[in-house]
This record gives C-alpha cells, structure tokens and sequence, in this order.
C-alpha cells in the first residue's frame, strides 16, 4: 500500500513539473485606449473616407500575445461640451497581425492587414505614440494626442530609453504648445482646487529664448479648469537626464506664484509629456494624454 501510495504521489509531483504554464488573460493582452485627431493621414490609413468630417477618433486597441491585434475605433464631430460624437459618429473594428521591430534601444510596433499599416513607438509599458510616415512621432492639435495608454497600466518609473529623433537645438525664440489633458490626476498631484465635474484641462504653454544665446528664459502658461482661465508665469530650464537614464531630456517649469514645478519629458522638437513629481510618466485615459504638442 505504502508503495502505491508513494508511486501516485511521484505521478502528481511529474505531472505539476511538465504541466504548460496557465497565463491569465490579462497578461496575454495590451489594452490601449485614446482618442486622437482625425487628419489626413490617419483617416487615410484607417481606410475612413476623405469627405467625413472626423475631429477625432476613439481607439480601443487589444495586442494579444498570438500577435494578433483587434482595433475598435469610433470617430466622427466632436459633440460640444462633451466626450462624444454628433449623432453618435461611426465604428468600425480592424483585426490584423503586428510585429516588433527595434530601433536602437526602442520598440517599434507595426500594425498590418492587407490594406492597412500603422507604427506606434512603445514609450513604457503603459504608453505607445503613433508614428507618421518618416517614423517620426505624429504631432497632435489644442484638442488632441497621438498618445495611447494601456487601460491596465500599473504605475511605471521606466522612462523611454531615449528620444526617438535626435533633438536639435532650437534656434527660435518661442515655442508654443498646446493640448488637453486628463484633470483630476493632476490636479491631485499639484493641489489645484476643480470640482468633481472636472474631466479635463486646457494647456497654452509659451517657451521663450534669450536672443542672443537661445538659452531658456521665461515661460508662460494658460490653463482652463472647469471653464475658467488662468494665467502663470515663471521660469524655465533644460535637465540632461532622469534619475538613471542619461539619454532623456526633461523640462523644468519654474512657477513664480504658487511656488511650484511641473516636469516635462522631452519627445522630440514638437511633443512633450507630462511627468508625476517622483519623475515617472503620467497615463492617460480614453479621452485625452498627457501630451502637449507644437503649434505650428
């Protein structure tokens, strides 16, 4: 008896080593969320016809681990004062292969189906960038990113691992971007005072250059919580390097009234990304990013 006994017991201990490992269905799946202009471009390669109207587009994009990717999208005019569309837009869904390709140290995703390819830069675990045709970061407008969050995205210290294009120095005397964010995270993060209604911010943020040496001087910033404008100004400074990545670059804006900093990742010339005080990268939700993009 005891030799039966103790022959099952090995049969167990086998079949518990040698058995497939089981992985939930949230590990199998990306789940990225976002909504983002609907331009030329993008309308093109999402197949939706040039003489519709679409101010934006609604993305819910699910990478699986088989390499295949299914993409919700709902697009069309933007309802005024609120999250949705005219009449209720239009949907499509898109299912197709994607592949993982690197770039130096990044991670480019390209997106395919027999008609359709699309390249988004893997920035973290929790935040991808839509890339436009020469592989360069697409650039936004005052209402919305090329940003996408992951839905499930656990707060992340990881920063990307350095800009996809190489920065060059910006000889002009202002830059100016804008766009709108989420509103509660932030405001938590920097004690801003908005209901609970507040769903999000307005961004205007003017960078200004001495001209003489084009370093950073002044700064100014028009944001709108629930409605209503406010003007801050301060200074403004270039900072090589995040914690124990060398290859970032960050912006340091400088309030005079509050005393306050808000940290800025550097993208490229034409995109920045918000960042939390302990210097880590704010998630977005499926309506706005924490990206603020260049006027041109």
């Amino acid at each position: 008896m005891r030799i039966l006994l103790l022959l099952f017991g090995l049969l167990l201990s086998f079949q518990f080593l040698f058995a497939p490992t089981q992985v939930s269905s949230s590990d199998e799946i990306i789940w990225l969320v976002g909504s983002t202009p609907g331009d030329v471009e993008i309308k093109s390669k999402l197949e939706i016809q040039p003489n519709v109207n679409v101010d934006f587009i609604k993305w819910d994009l699910k990478l699986e681990q088989s390499n295949i990717f299914v993409l919700k999208i709902s697009y069309g005019e933007n309802k005024p004062n609120t999250l949705g569309f005219m009449n209720g837009g239009q949907s499509r869904v898109i299912k197709g292969t994607y592949s993982i390709k690197k770039n130096g140290k990044n991670e480019i995703y390209h997106f395919n189906t027999c008609k359709m390819i699309i390249s988004m830069l893997k920035l973290n675990e929790s935040l991808f960038h839509l890339l436009n045709s020469k592989n360069e970061l697409k650039v936004g407008n005052g209402g919305w990113s090329f940003t996408l969050n992951n839905k499930n995205a656990l707060k992340s210290t990881s920063l990307p691992f350095t800009n996809l294009n190489k920065n060059q120095e910006n000889r002009v005397l202002q830059e100016i971007y804008d766009g709108r964010t989420p509103c509660q995270e932030l405001a938590n993060e920097y004690n801003w005072k908005v209901s609970i209604d507040c769903f999000k911010l307005k961004w205007k943020l003017t960078l200004n250059r001495d001209s003489v040496s084009y370093k950073p001087t002044t700064f100014s910033i028009r944001k709108v919580i629930d409605n209503v404008p406010t003007d801050i100004s301060g200074f403004w400074t270039i900072k090589k390097g995040i914690n124990d990545n060398p290859n970032v670059t960050s912006i340091l804006l400088n309030f005079e009234n509050p005393k306050q900093t808000i940290s800025l990742l550097v993208g490229d010339n034409n995109i920045l990304y918000f960042l939390h005080k302990d210097n880590s990268m704010l998630v977005g939700n499926e309506n706005f990013s924490f990206t603020l993009n260049r006027r041109f």
